[in-house]
Parts: C-alpha cells; sequence; structure tokens
C-alpha cells in the first residue's frame, strides 16, 4: 500500500500473503481495543496500516465512535482501482464515523473513490468537511492537515547549545550559501532527483561553484530491504560522481550523513541552512519544511518545496514552488533562491513561520476532535 498511495504503483507486490497477513495485523489491534475500551471512550485509529480496525470492532460488537487518521496520501481512482481488496478497505473505511486526510486532494480522491466503486455520491466536496450517508450511519470525511509543536521548535532553536552548534557549523563553510536536505532513506521522497537538479544548477550556474554547499542527511529506514539497499547504492554514487566533478581546493559541494541526529543537532543544521530543499515525489505532509521554518528564528530562510508534499497546500504562497521531476526547473529555483534579497527571504519566512505557528499540532488534535464530538453538524474553520 505505501507504493500504491505514492503514485508509484510499479512497485507494488500484490501478492494475496500480504493481504492476509494485513487482515490479521488489523484484527489483532482491534482485539486489544475491544478488551480495553470503555463504553463512553472515544478510539482514534492512525494510518494506511490500521484501515481495517473499525470492520473489526464493529464485528466484535464495539459501538464506540471511532474515527481514523491518514498521514499518507490518497491515490487517484485510477491508481485505487488497482489494488485488488480496493472494495473491501473502502468498505471498512466506511465503518468509522469521522475519516481525516491531510489535503483536500486527497480527500476528493477518497471521494471520488467511494462514488465510483461503492456507489455512494451524497458527499459536498464544498466543505471541510462533508457527509457520506450510508444505510448504517453518517461519516464525516475530512480535511485536518497534520503539523508540530512550533512553539515548542521555536524556543529549542533559542538554546544556547543549539545556537552555538549553529554558529560553528557556518564557520566550517566560510562565505557559503547552505542548502539543506533532511529525508528518511525512502523513495517516495526524491532524494537522487535532488541530487541531480543540485549537479545540474552548479553546472549551469558558474557563480554557485565555491559559494554553496549541499548537506544532504539520510535518516537510515526499512535497511535490510533490497529495493532501500539499492537507493542508498544510488544516492551515495550521485554525491560521490557529483563530488568528484566539482569540488575545488576549501570546497567540497555536498556534504553526506547517511544517520539519525538528536533534535538539538538537527535544529543546528536548520538554523544554519540558508535554504532548505525538499524534493519529495509524493508526501502525505513533510514535516521537514514546518520544522524548517519553526527553527528559522532569524527569519532568513527559503524553503524550495515540492508541489507534491502536501505542505505545499499550506506553505506555497511564501516558497518556491517545484516540480522534482523537473531537473532543470529545481536547479533553477536553487539559482533563484541563492541570488534573493534579505529584504525577500525575511519577508517570505515571516510569513511562513507566522502560517505554521498558527496551525501547529494543536490545532491539528482540536480540529479532528471538534468534528468528531459535534456529531460532523459543522466542522472547524474553513482551511
Amino acid at each position: 500500500m505505501w507504493p500504491l498511495f505514492h503514485d508509484l504503483q510499479t512497485r507494488c507486490n500484490f501478492d494475496p500473503v500480504y493481504w492476509n497477513a494485513y487482515q490479521s495485523v488489523n484484527r489483532k489491534f482491534a482485539n486489544v481495543v475491544a478488551e480495553n475500551a470503555r463504553t463512553d471512550d472515544y478510539i482514534w485509529v492512525h494510518d494506511y496500516q490500521l484501515m481495517l480496525v473499525a470492520k473489526e470492532l464493529r464485528g466484535m460488537g464495539v459501538e464506540n465512535k471511532v474515527g481514523f487518521f491518514l498521514h499518507t496520501p490518497f491515490p487517484p481512482l485510477d491508481i485505487w482501482v488497482k489494488l485488488p481488496w480496493r472494495t473491501k478497505i473502502l468498505e471498512a473505511l466506511l465503518e468509522y464515523d469521522v475519516i481525516g486526510f491531510q489535503t483536500r486532494r486527497d480527500r476528493n480522491n477518497f471521494i471520488r473513490c467511494i462514488e465510483i466503486v461503492h456507489k455512494v455520491t451524497q458527499a459536498d466536496v464544498r466543505k471541510q468537511v462533508s457527509i457520506l450517508s450510508t444505510p448504517k450511519r453518517e461519516i464525516g470525511i475530512g480535511i485536518f492537515p497534520i503539523s508540530i509543536d512550533f512553539k515548542d521548535f521555536s524556543r529549542q532553536t533559542k538554546s544556547p547549545t543549539v545556537v552555538e552548534a549553529a554558529r560553528q557549523l557556518r564557520e566550517t563553510m566560510p562565505n557559503q550559501r547552505i542548502l539543506l536536505g533532511v529525508d528518511r532513506l525512502d523513495y517516495s521522497k526524491g532524494i537522487p532527483e535532488k541530487l541531480k537538479a543540485f549537479r545540474n544548477a552548479l553546472e549551469r550556474f558558474d557563480d554557485l561553484r565555491g559559494k554553496i554547499t549541499l548537506i544532504q542527511v539520510a535518516v537510515p529506514s526499512r535497511k535490510d530491504i533490497p529495493e532501500y539497499q539499492m537507493l542508498r547504492a544510488e544516492i551515495e554514487g550521485l554525491v560521490s560522481e557529483i563530488n568528484g566533478i566539482f569540488t575545488q581546493p576549501g570546497w567540497i559541494p555536498i556534504h553526506y550523513m547517511f544517520r539519525s541526529m538528536e533534535r538539538a543537532e538537527l535544529l543546528a543544521y536548520y538554523l544554519a541552512a540558508d535554504i532548505a530543499l525538499i524534493t519529495s515525489l509524493k508526501d502525505g505532509m513533510n514535516l521537514v519544511a514546518k520544522e524548517y521554518c519553526a527553527a528559522n528564528i532569524d527569519k532568513n530562510g527559503v524553503l524550495i518545496l515540492s508541489e507534491f508534499a502536501g505542505a505545499a497546500n499550506q506553505l506555497h504562497r511564501w516558497s518556491l514552488i517545484v516540480n522534482p521531476y523537473d531537473i532543470e526547473g529545481v536547479a533553477e529555483a536553487i539559482y533563484e533562491a541563492f541570488q534573493m534579497s534579505i529584504e525577500d527571504r525575511k519577508w517570505r519566512m515571516r510569513k511562513l513561520r507566522n502560517s505554521v505557528a498558527r496551525r501547529d499540532i494543536f490545532w491539528w488534535v482540536d480540529s479532528f476532535l471538534q468534528s468528531a464530538t459535534t456529531r460532523l453538524e459543522t466542522g472547524p474553520n474553513n482551511l
């Protein structure tokens, strides 16, 4: 389901043994919930791994209100229908009382699938929380973009330890702009595309050479899966190739790290970076974009953001939005960010920070639970 939900259906494996295991796991979760839930508890289920839990609970006689939030994107109809168990999963999702999605596009994709596959047509997509009526219940289908604890990120970034670490990092790269990428090692994150775009920028814009450095952090993920091992090898090959071509005395174009980071270290990199480069091929939200803004307490960073990240729906007005498949377009965005005036940088980052601060993680929780507890009669404020 992970590749299917990220529009990468050629990577899917529809072996029935996976479907059987998926049902078994959902049943185990439902059993534990049923054993521990009180009659007045609200049950909130998260993400694509557990889409069948409400159906299992209903089969056990659990009548509690149950909500579901999908952290990943939801695919369009022409991709969804390739899933052999598409109808069973949609029917299971209709056992929830509220279903939340990251973006309007994801919510509308789901409603379209319901209309075609399950023949339910009562949803009004003009509202933030649409209502689907079935013989069993009314289901709220809403848009609730997830976020971060903005105040906590901002507060921690101001700590002397983080500020000093950021200063030392900048000192190691004097007279250079720092371009930062922080991604989990996953084929949906577009790291090879990012590296190719950076190479293209160095090839086309001579004044970038020696004056900009890409720091790429790849956080280990699923290291035992051959496909991820191949992705890591591709990334490290590109880094080696680019550094081999462009390195000059006193300047290495790419600093690559394959490891996790503690919060304080990550915040120091966010604070030191002049530009953040996010090139997701598909992302439910991408909280790195919001973390970078929250940690940019100097208010002079530039965010380059993939149009296919859910965060782009909220942050597109003040970011440089790119198509990660457009290598030359991303390269041009890097150059634009490099040349951007300090006034423009500060104006954009101030707007970005205000947006993330207004819709933080607490806003997200309140928005979802408000829809759940008001029986969907009124949704939260429009986005």
